[in-house]
């Protein structure tokens, strides 16, 4: 089992990496410097279309506003500064952890605004719905609920860790790329998550699959807007 949780890291980044080329092509749409990919619970919990999915009231929204305001500031600072390590590997290490540090911040939040189960749980499935296949089923709670197997864990991993390497040639030629060349990488990085979430897909019963759909929920088509008007 630690063999399958050490294989797991890649996964991890590899979604630390979707995360911030949507986050890069949010800022080319923009104009934004935020870190909050729509893959991640901040990115998601910004957004006015999954604040109304989840329900929430005009206190629950205001005080949601404020605190996504309050840690993208954060975020944006440690984002700029990270961008200026040279070392690709420190540098995808850091951004596993701030991403890492942003989820944690947003689930002590959720509780502490006591929001209630239901609201909370639209916000994961909405968030399952927008991940790769390969990053969710990485997840111990969903490998748990899915009844993965170890064999099945190890290779969902290995597929991530492929993928990562793949990734990572992508993140070398982005430093001095084009408006071109960035937006032919955008859609090798569209091409690479989806023959990932196929391979890893591929490795679940019928069963599973069902299972894992289900816990997606009901069926939600984002559109990106800001949390805030």
């Amino acid at each position: 089992m630690n063999q399958v949780r050490r294989l797991m890291v890649p996964a991890m980044t590899l979604a630390v990496a979707a995360a911030l080329f949507a986050a890069a092509e949010a800022q080319a749409a923009e104009g934004s410097r935020s870190f909050s990919g729509r893959g991640s619970l901040l990115g998601l919990l910004r957004l006015e279309q999954v604040q109304k999915e989840m329900k929430l009231s005009e206190e629950q929204t205001a005080k949601v506003n404020e605190f996504v305001e309050k840690l993208q500031a954060e975020l944006r600072e440690q984002y700029a500064a990270l961008r200026e390590i040279e070392d690709r590997a420190e540098q995808q290490t850091k951004m596993t952890e701030l991403s890492d540090q942003s989820d944690d911040k947003v689930r002590e939040q959720l509780r502490e605004m006591a929001l209630e189960r239901d609201q909370v749980m639209r916000l994961y499935q909405i968030r399952m719905q927008v991940r790769p296949a390969v990053e969710s089923l990485s997840n111990q709670y969903v490998a748990r609920r899915l009844e993965l197997t170890e064999e099945q864990q190890k290779k969902v991993a290995e597929i991530g860790k492929e993928t990562q390497a793949q990734l990572s040639e992508l993140f070398a030629a982005m430093r001095e790329a084009s408006d071109e060349q960035r937006s032919e990488a955008f859609q090798k990085l569209r091409q690479l998550r989806s023959a990932a979430d196929e391979k890893a897909l591929a490795l679940l019963t019928a069963e599973q699959k069902e299972a894992f759909e289900n816990m997606k929920g009901e069926k939600i088509e984002l559109e990106m807007r800001r949390g805030r008007r």
